[in-house]
This record gives C-alpha cells, sequence and structure tokens, in this order.
C-alpha cells in the first residue's frame, strides 16, 4: 500500500497536468466548441484541487478548532462511545443471564416475551456502535490519507472521477468535526428529555478507577465520597463510596476490580464527607468530557492531612503540613482558621501557640469525636499527636451502587428498558448521523459542482 506522501506527490502532478492540459486546448487552433470549453475548466480545475492540497492541513486545523470550541474532542467521543459499548455490553450479558434462567424456570417462562425484544435491540445497538467505530477508524486513523486521496481523485483531468473526490473530501470533512461533536449534541437531547423524566436510563453508563486525594496530594482513606447530578435546581444523589486504604472508591458488596460506576452523559458534583464535614471534591462539576480513559482523579481542596483513624484536618487558608511518625505539626502565615477533629480516643497530646482554641464535640454516622478549632494569626504553629490504630465502632454509612441500586440494571428489564435503548441509544445517534450524511451530500454536491439541493459554484 502506498504512503500519504505518494498519493499527495500524485496530485500535484495530475494537478498541474490538468492545468497544462487546459493551457494547451486553449492555444491548439481547433475551433470546435465542444473541445474548446474544456480549456478554462481544466485550468479551473487544476488550480483549485492544488488549492486544496496546499490548504488541507489549515482546513484540519480549523475543523479541530471549531469542534473544540463547540465543546467536541476526540477524548470526549472516545468516553462516550466506551460508555455506551460497556452499557451495551452489560446489558447483554445481563439479558442473556435472565434468559437462560427464565428458561430453565417454566413458571417464568412468559417473562422471555419481554427479554427477546430487549435482547434484539441491544443486538442492533452494539452493531450500530460497530458501525460507528469502523466510521470513527476511517476518519481518525485513516482520516489523512483518505483526505488526499479524494483530492486525487477530484484532480484527475476531464473530471472523470470528480464526484468521487468530492465525496471522500466532504466525508472526511464533515465526520471530522461530526463525531467529535456527537457526544455534545446527545448530551443536549439527554439532559432535556431527562428533566422530562425521570428515565435513569438517559444519563448512561461507565466504568471508572476513582481516587480521592487531598491538598497535598495524598490518598484520603476511608472517606465516604457522594455523587450528585443536577436536575432543574435540585441535587439528585447517585451514588455513595467508600475510598479504600490508598484513596481508591470502591462499591461495598460489589467487586468490580477498583472501578465504580457513573453517569457517563451529565455532569456530576461530587463530595467527600468525613467526620461529619462535607468537602467539595474538584473538578467541580465533573463534566463528561474531563474524564481520561477510565480513570478519574479527585482533590479536596480543603482538607490538608486525613489518617485511617478518622483524624482530619482542614482549612480555609493554607496550611503547611509536616508528619513524622505519629506526630502531625502544621505551620501557617495567613489568618483564617484550621479545624483539627479525631474520633474519640484516637488523640494523645495536644499543643499550639499563636492561635485561639475552641473546642466541640461531633457526631457522624456511628462515629462521635472532638473538634479543635483553632483562629490562626500570622505564624501559628499547632502540632499533635494521632494514634497509629485507635478503636473505632463500626461504619454504618448507606452506601449507592449507582449502576446496582440507582439505575437498577437487575431489574430494568422491563418494556420501558426497550424504549429507552431505542431512545438514547439507537434513535439520537442514528438521528444525528443522518443529519451528518445529508450534509456531507450537500457539501459533496456543492464541491463536485452538481446541481441540486445546492447551486453549482464550482
Amino acid at each position: 500500500m502506498h504512503s500519504s506522501n505518494y498519493y499527495y506527490l500524485l496530485t500535484v502532478n495530475l494537478s498541474l497536468l490538468s492545468f497544462y492540459l487546459g493551457v494547451l486546448i486553449y492555444a491548439i487552433p481547433i475551433p470546435l466548441k465542444g473541445f474548446k470549453r474544456w480549456g478554462p475548466t481544466l485550468i479551473k480545475d487544476g488550480l483549485l484541487s492544488f488549492t486544496l492540497l496546499i490548504a488541507l492541513p489549515y482546513v484540519l486545523k480549523f475543523i479541530n478548532d471549531v469542534a473544540s470550541s463547540l465543546g467536541g474532542s476526540w477524548s470526549y467521543f472516545n468516553l462516550w462511545f466506551s460508555g455506551s459499548l460497556t452499557f451495551a455490553l452489560s446489558g447483554k450479558a445481563i439479558v442473556l443471564t435472565l434468559s437462560s434462567i427464565f428458561s430453565k424456570v417454566p413458571v417464568l417462562s412468559s417473562a422471555r416475551s419481554i427479554i427477546t425484544p430487549i435482547n434484539e435491540a441491544l443486538n442492533l445497538d452494539i452493531i450500530f456502535l460497530g458501525g460507528i467505530w469502523a466510521i470513527y477508524y476511517m476518519v481518525k486513523v485513516l482520516g489523512h490519507s483518505l483526505l488526499i486521496f479524494g483530492i486525487l481523485l477530484y484532480s484527475v483531468p476531464f473530471r472523470i472521477s470528480r464526484d468521487a473526490g468530492a465525496w471522500f473530501i466532504s466525508f472526511i470533512l464533515v465526520f471530522t468535526i461530526g463525531l467529535q461533536l456527537m457526544p455534545v449534541f446527545l448530551s443536549s437531547l439527554t439532559s432535556y428529555t431527562y428533566n422530562a423524566s425521570t428515565s435513569p436510563m438517559s444519563l448512561g453508563l461507565k466504568y471508572v478507577s476513582v481516587k480521592v486525594e487531598n491538598a497535598y496530594s495524598k490518598p484520603v482513606p476511608g472517606s465516604l465520597v457522594l455523587f450528585f447530578i443536577k436536575r432543574g435546581n435540585t441535587f439528585v444523589e447517585v451514588s455513595a463510596y467508600r475510598a479504600n486504604s490508598n484513596g481508591f472508591l470502591y462499591s461495598p458488596g460489589y467487586n468490580y476490580s477498583n472501578l465504580v460506576s457513573l453517569p457517563s452523559n451529565v455532569p456530576l458534583y461530587a463530595y467527600l464527607e468525613e467526620d461529619g464535614v462535607a468537602f467539595k471534591l474538584y473538578p467541580y462539576p465533573i463534566e463528561p468530557s474531563s474524564f481520561n480513559g477510565t480513570s478519574l482523579k479527585l482533590i479536596a481542596e480543603n482538607l490538608f492531612y486525613s489518617s485511617k483513624g478518622y483524624t482530619i484536618v482542614f482549612s480555609n487558608s493554607k496550611v503547611n503540613v509536616s508528619e513524622s511518625s505519629n506526630n502531625v505539626s502544621m505551620t501557617t502565615y495567613s489568618s483564617g482558621y484550621v479545624d483539627v477533629r479525631f474520633v474519640d480516643g484516637c488523640a494523645q497530646s495536644f499543643s499550639y501557640k499563636n492561635a485561639t482554641l475552641r473546642k466541640t464535640h461531633w457526631h457522624w454516622d456511628n462515629l462521635q469525636g472532638s473538634s479543635y478549632n483553632f483562629t490562626l494569626s500570622k505564624g501559628s504553629y499547632i502540632s499533635f499527636i494521632s494514634k497509629g490504630s485507635c478503636s473505632i465502632r463500626g461504619f454504618k454509612a448507606k452506601y449507592v451502587d449507582y449502576a446496582m441500586n440507582f439505575i437498577k440494571l437487575p431489574s430494568l428489564i422491563s418494556p420501558s428498558l426497550l424504549k429507552d435503548i431505542i431512545l438514547y441509544y439507537l434513535t439520537f445517534p442514528f438521528l444525528y448521523f443522518s443529519l451528518l450524511i445529508s450534509i456531507t451530500y450537500g457539501l459533496s454536491r456543492l464541491i463536485g459542482g452538481r446541481r441540486g439541493i445546492v447551486p453549482r459554484v464550482l
């Protein structure tokens, strides 16, 4: 197979050939009107194809800039595609499992009438996603070569393959920007339809590895992390997970190998809760496009220290924290406050200077402890000793697994599931692709100089 450089040079030569043929026809003293009309046509075609070839990198950059300015990107498309494929394959696995169970239980055999159309819809969705991936591969991986090949066909003298070249050019240009904007388009429709109904299917499904860190990029072990979506002006909790000793979220009761399920089509608002204090996690909100593949890092910017013993330090100003064995020291050079919270029995000693102390008691979940709130001045110093392992009563927070508890995948096998699959994973994407194909058709006729739905300008 020839490289794109080969087609590039061949296109240049064909453009020059068209131009010189046009000049030659102009100069030949043969007064045939049908023959002479090719002179200006070939000169114009040669100049146009050469101009398209030279402008190619600038056109591609402009298209990508437009897609980026409208909120699209290839990473966003990859996120949407992986989330849609994950949902389709997960749903397929559940449907096949339930179908096998129903077939062996005579009493439940009638339920297969619901399973069958859902299975067919998921099959169509997987086939449709396969077609999208094929187009993505053509555009993203082979796009540059196909675009040059299109200009090559476009530059063949006497317009022998002009229509085919115009179609290649239009297809690559339209789908380069169209695929990047596809998640933006579908997300806008999803947000609108979700505000009009309570269907959880519109939110999408994505399994990701999420790590929670404090302001010094250290893990926050044992914390509870809550995820919300906005419905109108109201926050709706969709999941609640716990962080392990390394700060990675997991779903108690479900083994996902340090992966948690989250919505993939709408913005998320995350909060970390520990010792009765809620911390906003950044980025805030978590846009679907902010996912990096299957991993996500969340930062609690006001949390400066945390331990497995539910000891936390938070402040509204910059705090320098140093740790030696079980001794934790803090210094600050600005005013504000520092709050140090312990579970009862986890603190051994405490010292401070240039700060005013106010001590309170707190209760959270099944835990209780003391809160040391310091009003700071410049040069404040605080030090305490935290036990490495202190006695803590059982943690009784209510966890919510997004896939199993909010979406309730196992109980979604119903006629409404069929409607949601067809609406959100087939109808909307198909309408968008139909729009892209229509634009491609119109642009190809415009570039090819054919009369039709658009005027001939070239």
